[in-house]
């Protein structure tokens, strides 16, 4: 007695007979959904009683997973289309269709009229198994459906029609998305003159739990307003021990609002979210059905605030991969806000100055002040292939691809109706040591620096294998951290540069610093004998303060020899008419 009440739940949970024998469907199993679409008919068959266009289901419990077989006898008394077919739930975690599932199901019609497997996640549908088109095309049309799954996640489907004596195989095909049910259902969708073509009958549901040894996720958090969270997990949890975190100080919670699915909360604190901080969410003491732990419990969010023109900037762009890497786009938050990227569009402008397509940027991305974002259509790939740090952020995307030679990349808003930053890249901005350029980074300098001067953009080094997403280029330099020769008009940040692209001083930075804007210099490198090497600007006119560079090439953009060269600058106030002439020597040598 002791192991028949053990087990019994098991099997009222994992197994389902039904033939409706007993004259109705509301017990013995109990289905419920929209019910009054349903009867048992006279030949105890249950059958569709919609009386005009309908999408109805029908929902049972059942767990059966594992080891997991499940059959049904239809008949569609019309030719089945895209407005009529029937769908069979074999794996389900809800009970309802409106608000999408998680869970696989078999479609009986449709445009092609076949039996096929799908897979869904929330409300996307993915066909897992193709059947042969026409299979479902007949009146009526009597089948019998079944499917089976191993302990190693293999499903194969069969169907067999009236006419047959043997199942026909559909497909196979392995597939571990979902690993738990709670539900078996049946739905027809039907138009307006076939509410009661559709019969079910003979269903049959044998299997086993799957065990759960897969731990929770917290899988979102977003602030929605200035005391509320919403925080979405990969699957039930039991918030009965729920506690909170926000950057290492726990929180006062007023009040949980719990989703019927247990996959999501709303929470209600003592707290007022600020703009322009970053918050770090800590979730604490929330277990899965089977009392696995919850894992990566905590997430970084801000609450946003509007982007303008200029917030956001190109920083870093890979748009000739290596064989096994994939390009990517860099963008650096230059501001000091929180920004909501979602949705934005990153794309290249045509040759009549028009907009491409472009790709938009996932929902729910955030920027973080001084932060970056690279975008890509493979994360994995950057991240193994550049040797990124985990915290590296990159994100996945829709991609089209790069010329390798020259383009302008364009960030615009949604509507595409602004354009937020440009810039025009040219396989000749690579330094005149990379010979091959693909697989290596074009790496902004300094994001604050123009971003059409060229003398801001520099090959990535090699530290990285040749690129830095989502993290510090190798190439930055900060042009806050001023010498303490800062009063004087012009200084060089290091008496010494090696422009061997491993990082380290590959560029020598020129700064300018004056009392008034408006001044025009010529700046070129010498020998010590004074032969001309490279002329660094001609008749620029500046601003108060400013940086050039020079990457060590010279006029034939080859790379100068080892040695000591001197800047030579002069210096002319059209105000005032004074003119001024400085040397500055600098070291090119090589690690």
């Amino acid at each position: 007695m002791l192991f028949f009440l053990l087990i019994a739940p098991f099997f009222c949970f994992a197994q389902v007979l039904e033939s409706f024998s007993d004259g109705n469907f509301t017990q013995n199993p109990t289905w419920t959904g929209t019910t009054s679409n349903f009867i048992v008919n006279k030949a105890f068959e249950l059958q569709s009683a919609a009386q005009g266009a309908s999408a109805s289901y029908l929902f049972t419990p059942s767990a059966a997973v594992q080891h997991g077989v499940w059959e049904c006898r239809l008949k569609i008394d019309y030719p089945t289309s895209s407005s009529n077919y029937v769908c069979l739930y074999i794996i389900s975690d809800v009970n309802v269709l409106e608000n999408g599932l998680k869970g696989y199901f078999v479609q009986v019609g449709g445009t092609n009229d076949e039996v096929s497997l799908y897979v869904q996640e929330g409300t996307q549908k993915v066909k897992i198994i193709d059947g042969v088109d026409k299979r479902t095309d007949g009146k009526p049309l009597e089948i019998h459906v079944k499917v089976t799954r191993d302990s190693l996640s293999v499903f194969r489907l069969y169907s067999k029609l009236s006419s047959e004596t043997d199942y026909f195989p559909e497909g196979e095909v392995l597939n571990n998305k979902v690993l738990r049910s709670k539900y078996f259902g049946l739905s027809f969708t039907n138009s307006a003159t076939t509410g009661n073509c559709y019969f079910f009958d003979d269903i049959k549901v044998s299997g086993s739990i799957m065990p759960d040894h897969i731990s929770p996720e917290l899988t979102k958090v977003k602030i929605m307003s200035q005391n509320r969270l919403r925080l979405n997990f990969s699957e039930p949890v039991d918030f009965s021990d729920f506690q909170l975190t926000i950057n290492g100080e726990f929180c006062n919670v007023n009040s949980l609002q719990i989703a019927d699915n247990q996959e999501s909360v709303e929470v209600v604190m003592d707290v007022e979210f600020q703009t322009g901080i970053p918050y770090e969410i800590e979730v604490i003491g929330l277990k899965d059905e089977a009392g696995n732990s919850l894992r990566n419990t905590s997430k970084v969010t801000g609450l946003s605030e509007p982007l303008n023109v200029g917030d956001v900037v190109f920083n870093e762009i890979m748009f000739h991969q290596a064989d096994s890497a994939a390009e990517y786009i860099e963008f650096y938050n230059r501001s000091g806000k929180v920004i909501d990227m979602s949705g934005m569009v990153f794309t290249t402008l045509k040759s009549d100055g028009s907009l491409n397509s472009g790709n938009k940027i996932p929902t729910e991305t955030l920027i973080f002040p001084s932060d970056y974002l690279a975008v890509t259509n493979d994360t994995g790939a950057v991240r193994k292939y550049h040797a990124c740090p985990p915290d590296a952020k990159i994100i996945q995307s829709g991609w089209s691809a790069l010329n390798n030679e020259s383009s302008t990349l364009v960030l615009t808003n949604p509507a595409k109706d602004t354009i937020v930053d440009s810039f025009r890249y040219d396989v000749s901005m690579h330094h005149v040591l990379v010979k091959n350029p693909k697989g290596v980074a074009l790496e902004r300098i300094n994001p604050a620096w123009p971003v059409q001067d060229v003398n801001n953009w520099h090959s990535a080094a090699s530290s990285h294998n040749y690129g830095t997403p989502g993290f510090i280029n190798s190439q930055y330099r900060n042009m806050d951290e001023l010498s303490e020769e800062g009063d004087q008009s012009f200084y060089l940040e290091s008496t010494v540069f090696s422009p061997d692209n491993d990082g380290n001083n590959d560029v020598c930075v020129l700064h300018y610093n004056f009392p008034e804007t408006g001044n025009v210099f010529n700046i070129c490198i010498l020998t010590p004998a004074g032969e001309k090497v490279f002329s660094l600007v001609e008749q620029f006119i500046s601003g108060q303060e400013g940086v050039l560079t020079w990457d060590g090439r010279n006029r034939r953009g080859q790379l100068a020899n080892i040695g000591v060269y001197v800047f030579y600058i002069e210096i002319f106030n059209p105000n005032t008419g004074k003119r001024k002439c400085m040397k500055l020597p600098v070291v090119l040598s090589s690690r």
